[in-house]
Parts: structure tokens; sequence; C-alpha cells
């Protein structure tokens, strides 16, 4: 468990190799099909958290993997050549058209265009990824780890959350209604954690609730949390 800093940032950028990585696998309008993509290229932060979670699987092959979230960029090419990779996303910044394209270049299905909580896996898998969606576009942090842990080996999250005051003008999708919705800060994802401290690396809850400098200039905290799975 680790929150990233303005210091490993400078670090990782000394060799930047998820730049490097899609330098060599982009292809021609990527940026323009692929908004994940566009924000990876676009940004040195998620490009250090890119590194964190897949860095070992883009040099790696032959494990299980269900990718909550992911969307799609030029490592997820990387990542269906190499291993038995799924995505299971609703493609909000990404064509939905480019992917299925994809899809049938590669020969094989490897997107999953559910809700998590409607999907039932069936078999476990060796990782499951959640990057950059709990709790800041996803509140449901604790229902995902009650449903996923006991169908992987190990899960991986980059969880993101702010320790001063923000809060988002959100309108329902089913219905008129217009919510403030308030971003959790440390203090509530601490208490989301705890009841699975014994399964996260190297747990470290009080740091979440702590001033650190932000990668980011809203104030964004980001934090990388790895936790053992039930699956063998």
């Amino acid at each position: 468990m680790k929150l990233l800093t303005p210091d490993m940032l400078a670090e990782y950028l000394a060799e930047d190799g998820i730049g490097a990585m899609l330098e060599r696998e982009s292809c021609e309008g990527d940026a323009e099909s692929y908004g994940c993509h566009r924000w990876l290229l676009e940004s040195e932060p998620k490009r250090l958290a890119f590194e964190i979670l897949y860095g070992d699987l883009l040099a790696s092959k032959g494990r299980r993997i269900l990718d909550v979230g992911g969307g799609y960029t030029a490592a997820s090419r990387v990542l269906w050549r190499h291993h038995d990779y799924y995505v299971l996303d609703f493609m909000a910044h990404d064509s939905r058209q480019a992917v299925l394209a994809e899809q049938q270049a590669a020969g094989r299905s490897f997107w999953i265009d559910e809700d998590w909580l409607e999907f039932a896996p069936a078999k476990p898998y060796d990782l499951i990824v959640a990057n950059d969606i709990f709790p800041n576009v996803d509140q449901r942090l604790v229902p995902f780890l009650s449903r996923y842990l006991p169908h992987c080996g190990e899960l991986r999250l980059l969880l993101t959350f702010y320790n001063e005051s923000r809060w988002y003008k959100v309108k329902r999708v089913d219905a008129e209604e217009v919510f403030h919705m308030l971003a959790w800060d440390g203090g509530q994802l601490r208490n989301a954690l705890a009841p699975f401290a014994d399964r996260i690396l190297q747990p470290n809850l009080d740091a979440l609730s702590a001033g650190s400098p932000s990668l980011y200039a809203n104030g964004r905290q980001v934090c990388a949390v790895t936790l053992r799975g039930d699956a063998p």
C-alpha cells in the first residue's frame, strides 16, 4: 500500500517506461477513439499509476486477468496478446465501435459490457485490477471487495480521494433528480478498508488522512493498494 508522491513521479519519469510502451504500441487514431489512451498520453501521474498496477503484466505472459473499469489503451493490446485478459467496462470514455473492431481483429472476446455488480465470474482470476474507479467514480468500494476477493488470487486498486472538501453536482440517469455528491476523504476510505486490513500488503491506513503533497492541481490524493484474494 503506497500513496503516490511527487518524489515517486520524478523517479519514474527518469525512464517513463509506460510512455515508451505507448510509442511502440499506439496505432493511428488511438487518441481520437480512446479517451483512456489519450489521458495516459497526456498525464504523467497516470503513467506512474499505470506502471505500478500493470508494469509487471506488460513484461510477462500467461495470467488470467480481469480489468474492472480499465477502458481501452494501446496497453490493452499488449495485455490481451500476452494474457487471458478481460476488461469489464461500460467504455464511457472510449469508442464502443472501435473496441468491437479491435476485438474482431484479435479473434477473441475480451470486452465484458456489464456493471461489475451484475457480472458473475465463471472461474477464478489470478489477478483483478481496478484502476482509478473507487471511490471517486464508484463509491461501492466495500461491496466490490466483498464480491470479488473470493474470485481472485490478488486484487490491485488505485484509489482516489480528497483530504479537502470537494463535491460534484450530478443528475440521475434514470430520473430528473439532481444531487450534490461529496467526494470521499481519507478518513472515509480508511474506514472502508479497515475490515480488509489483514488482506492488504503493507497496510498503512493512517497515512490516508495525513496531509501529503498531491500530484494533481486539484489536490486529489492517489493510493495504490494490493490485497490478497481467496483463490489459489
